[in-house]
């Protein structure tokens, strides 16, 4: 799982998806003009 944190107009939202997923939604909020601040692979548990 990875966790995704970003800025969009002001308001922060995060955001936990699967591994291979992140990089997709990474870019596909990156277009929706968010920015992302935060991304980290969390322990497999």
């Amino acid at each position: 799982m990875v966790l995704i944190c970003w800025d969009l107009k002001g308001s922060r939202s995060s955001e936990t998806v699967p591994v291979h997923e992140a990089r997709r939604r990474r870019h596909q909020l990156e277009l929706e003009g968010a920015v992302i601040y935060w991304s980290e692979r969390l322990a497999n548990t």
